[in-house]
């Protein structure tokens, strides 16, 4: 049975957790890990009694109904397979003007200092997947140089649908303030573009044996998310297909930042239904932890099952610094 393992990392307090599934690992790697949230700066039209009936049923901590808080982190997954690194998606970034966003602006998190911890220094990346363009997402495509900004990844192809990349470009060009997306249009993604550096795709596509890409579209344009099939299961990174666990009981809740409110219940529905149909493992970019489970289908919503942690340090992944087990508890 696939399990969740801790490892202890310098630069993660409270560890790495990462799965083993067929010759892959995948590792969720936070730039912020259970940050408070106001619940209706997320979801408008959410009710107390949504909010109590969440607390009661969720991991202690996803929700803090008294205050009107949800914990939200922000995850990259790395996936390690024979052959090929990628990073999905690139959380929020360090030394980004986001004034209207005070806990994302200028930065100075350890995100590429755990990766390295991890044996991932950028220059082994080799596929940066950009799931969509929104700040959040985008921030560690760069980092800034001597001469501005430039890819963290300096080996890495970095994959953007085509719809996502075009619509945003538009965006862009008719933006006096040069305040697209918070600004990382100007410092995330204009940088890319401006290096040659990203490669648009039509979902669905296979971008690595095993490993593709399909369409997501209502929460942005072109989201995209990110499946892996293996011999001893799937596994699906969801992107902001859904933004909290209080979603999977009534899928028709959605986020107050969804393009296309419509489409984005639709494919949530869609993909929700899929996964708990094939038992694939899903992998949200904002779930705290625990951020790996399976869905069961109940009445219009769903269970969720996080996975089981095996309680051991895994000790063969290379150029990792280790501290004891013992340091690797609760949230990071």
């Amino acid at each position: 049975m696939t399990a969740v393992q801790r490892l202890a990392v310098t630069g993660a307090p409270n560890g790495i957790d990462f799965l083993r599934i067929g010759a892959a690992r995948i590792y969720r790697i936070a730039d912020i890990e259970g940050i408070a949230w106001p619940a209706r700066a997320l979801f408008g039209s959410l009710t107390d009694a949504a909010l109590q009936r969440a607390a009661t049923r969720l991991p202690a901590g996803s929700v803090d109904p008294g205050r009107a808080e949800i914990s939200l982190s922000f995850n990259s997954f790395l996936i390690e397979m024979p052959g090929m690194i990628a990073l999905v998606d690139a959380g929020i970034g360090n030394d980004k003007e986001r004034l209207d966003r005070p806990a994302w602006h200028r930065r100075t998190g350890n995100f590429l200092e755990v990766l390295t911890a991890l044996g991932f220094a950028p220059e082994r990346i080799d596929i940066v997947v950009n799931t969509h363009l929104h700040a959040d997402h985008v921030g560690w495509n760069t980092v800034r140089g001597p001469q501005g900004w430039r890819p963290t990844f300096p080996r890495a192809r970095y994959l953007a649908s085509h719809v996502e990349l075009d619509h945003w470009q538009a965006q862009h060009a008719a933006d006096p303030t040069g305040q697209t997306l918070h600004g990382a249009f100007a410092d995330s993604i204009l940088p890319i573009l401006e290096a040659k550096r990203y490669e648009t795709v039509t979902a669905p596509c296979e971008i690595a044996p095993g490993l593709r890409l399909e369409p997501a579209a209502g929460h942005s344009p072109g989201m995209m998310t990110v499946h892996l099939s293996t011999p001893d299961g799937d596994v699906a990174i969801l992107a902001d297909v859904l933004h909290h666990p209080l979603q999977l009981a009534e899928p028709e809740l959605g986020s107050n930042f969804c393009a296309d409110p419509a489409q984005a219940r639709a494919t949530r529905r869609r993909l929700l239904r899929d996964c708990a149909e094939r038992g694939a493992i899903i992998a949200p970019y904002h779930f705290p932890r625990p951020a790996f489970g399976r869905l069961a289908q109940n009445g219009a919503g769903f269970d969720f099952a996080p996975l089981g942690e095996a309680g051991k340090i895994d000790a063969t992944v290379p150029g990792a610094r280790r501290k004891p087990a013992a340091a690797a508890t609760g949230q990071g």
